[in-house]
């Protein structure tokens, strides 16, 4: 059987993937908490007592700090959280001659090519702010390390009100009606949490986590997020014309990328495993907004 230890459990992707490889009596899942976190992840005496009972055969990191003005403003908590506690857990691995395996997920808020064209894992890289400076550290440190690294964007319906994604976002300010902005500026391509959850599973199951390295995990077009928000709105019945559409770095205080687009092809080619378009993606999400 295998044990696979879940960081970051109580967040949007990590809940899901918990949740997900459930469904597989060969895999014993541990998670850090889920309607909120069990464990403090800084506390460096705990997190080693806690991986040493464990003894995981696979861990895999969704803890993050995501809120990049945030990220700014708290340049000491972003560190702490997108990198030093990659950096201690490899510490623990070293020290206590531990042998698992480490998924590592990491961001699309890297990429900014020009012309919105999409760029591939060996395309530059933009550090333009300290949420990709961190990410960037701690994907090097994982490499280092021989991680499984996952550069990726994603969106789903949350289980909690104080964690949301950007349909949740979304659909509760349509609904609200009270107007929002929208960027339409910004071209990605992400994924459903379940998307990514099943391709989880996926690659556990076909034993594909002893690989290692960085792959671009997203939908396999793009779409503005103005024109995705419009889209979702419209599927799940909230849409209304009470929006603006703006330029990302024209509303918000820290610079970010304005081109995410993510070349998939080295995933797909890799892991043989074929990714969905961002619309039907969309459409697929929408339904559990009923």
């Amino acid at each position: 059987m295998i044990k696979i230890l879940i960081l970051g459990s109580s967040g949007l992707l990590g809940r899901k993937i918990y949740e997900t490889l459930l469904f597989n009596k060969k895999i014993k899942v541990v998670h850090t908490g889920l309607k909120k976190r069990k464990i403090n992840f800084k506390n460096k005496a705990f997190l080693k007592k806690f991986i040493n009972s464990v003894k995981p055969n696979i861990i895999i990191n969704c803890i993050a700090y995501k809120n990049i003005d945030s990220c700014e403003q708290n340049s000491y908590v972003s560190k702490d959280i997108n990198y030093n506690i990659i950096k201690e857990i490899f510490k623990i691995k070293k020290q206590n001659k531990l042998k698992f395996n480490f998924i590592h997920f990491s961001t699309d808020q890297f990429y900014n090519k020009a012309g919105y064209k999409c760029s591939a894992e060996r395309s530059r890289i933009f550090l333009i702010n300290n949420y990709c400076k961190h990410k960037r550290k701690a994907e090097v440190l994982c490499l280092k390390n021989k991680s499984l690294i996952f550069r990726t964007n994603f969106f789903g319906r949350s289980k909690a009100k104080k964690n949301i994604s950007y349909s949740d976002w979304i659909y509760d300010k349509f609904k609200q009606n009270k107007g929002l902005y929208l960027f339409n500026d910004v071209y990605f391509n992400p994924l459903r949490l379940q998307t990514i959850a099943n391709i989880i599973r996926y690659l556990i199951e076909k034993r594909y986590y002893t690989s290692w390295g960085i792959y671009n995990l997203g939908a396999i077009n793009g779409i503005f997020k103005n024109e995705f928000a419009l889209l979702f709105a419209k599927k799940t019945k909230v849409l209304n014309s009470n929006y603006v559409n703006i330029g990302v770095n024209k509303l918000l205080k820290t610079k970010r990328s304005t081109n995410m687009f993510m070349n998939t092809k080295k995933f797909e080619k890799k892991f043989k495993f074929r990714l969905p378009k961002i619309r039907d993606e969309i459409l697929s999400e929408a339904k559990n907004y009923f």
